[in-house]
């Protein structure tokens, strides 16, 4: 049995194709028993509308793509659950890419998701090249920069959700100071991602502010899981570097880290004081609990359907929140 048709709800109704239709997308020029009529006979046989040709009549699909590394992160996963909220508000379908970090998923989920019409993109780009977000913007099709603070996109107007990641990792590393550290490392992502290399100039800067020398043999950049940051720990501890403080780029590098001190002996926060960065559920779960910056991430989703068709950038603030593994009484989840 193939899909039931508009036109078999208004013949089962026993009413005009025309009729049915008005009725079911709730137009008023039909009399209250007409509609309930038809509605009940829908619901009977089943009847779902046909998106592709109210597409093609309106020239909406009422769907957005949506393009990020991986939703099984905690972060993107916080982020994805805010876009999903304010797009069902507005009667809106998501329709999910998982990139992987790779720049040529991403391209093929760009393609893919355009094919499929959707009425915008909104995308967390990998930022090894930037070549597909420029082929969206020459088809114009309506698209919002999730999380990334891209510099070349300013000048064309084009929108962009992400965190002031300059004072942040200002403050970050601000808070590590402040509980008497002096040789801080900072544990970065991959050297082209934007988030790291702004909250690196955060990192750098308060360090100038307080009289602090920038040892550049403190600065390791990779991969951004937990393995990354286990290794790059574990490369300063084997190249005999003295350390007291470490900022990482987000929390899951955090455990990396921790997991790397900790398999060398080395006490938190006593002898090394760590500072995550994203408050992502598992950093209050963790021992010691991670102190960390907390992004406002279902925020940050939402803002990026609101701005989809406003064209308009969103930068929010980070707010820390302190932990144990900075030697800060437990805040909690």
């Amino acid at each position: 049995m193939g899909y039931i048709t508009l036109k078999d709800v208004a013949k089962k109704a026993g009413v005009s194709l025309s009729a049915a239709s008005r009725a079911l997308n709730g137009r008023q020029d039909v009399s209250e028993e007409t509609r309930k009529k038809i509605t009940k006979t829908a619901e009977e046989l089943g009847y779902v509308p046909n998106r592709f040709a109210s597409a093609l009549k309106f020239q909406k699909t009422h769907t957005i793509g949506v393009i990020i590394e991986d939703n099984a992160n905690p972060f993107w996963a916080e982020v994805l659950k805010g876009i999903e909220s304010e797009a069902q508000n507005n009667n809106y379908q998501v329709i999910l890419a998982n990139t992987s970090r790779s720049y040529e998923r991403e391209v093929k989920a760009v393609k893919t998701l355009i094919q499929r019409r959707v009425d915008g993109l909104l995308i967390a780009p990998n930022q090894e090249k930037y070549d597909d977000l420029f082929m969206i913007r020459n088809l114009g099709v309506p698209f919002v920069i999730v999380g990334r603070h891209i510099k070349e996109f300013e000048s064309l107007g084009i929108p962009m959700v992400y965190s002031d990641e300059v004072n942040g990792g200002y403050r970050a590393t601000g808070h590590l100071i402040e509980r008497g550290c002096k040789r801080i490392a900072f544990i970065g992502a991959q050297t082209y991602n934007t988030a790291s290399i702004e909250r690196c100039e955060g990192y750098k800067k308060a360090l100038k502010e307080a009289g602090i020398g920038v040892d550049d043999r403190l600065i390791k950049t990779g991969g951004i899981e937990i393995d990354g940051g286990y290794k790059s720990v574990m490369e300063l501890i084997r190249d005999g570097m003295q350390f007291d403080g470490i900022f990482a780029y987000n929390d899951l590098m955090a455990f990396g880290v921790i997991k790397a001190l900790k398999e060398n002996g080395i006490k938190i926060p006593q002898e090394v004081k760590v500072i995550g960065y994203d408050d992502i559920p598992f950093s209050a779960l963790i021992t010691p609990s991670l102190t960390t910056m907390r992004i406002h991430k279902q925020e940050m989703g939402r803002e990026s359907f609101k701005i989809l068709f406003d064209h308009e950038t969103k930068v929010l603030d980070t707010e820390i929140v302190r932990r144990e593994s900075t030697g800060d009484k437990y805040e909690g989840v």
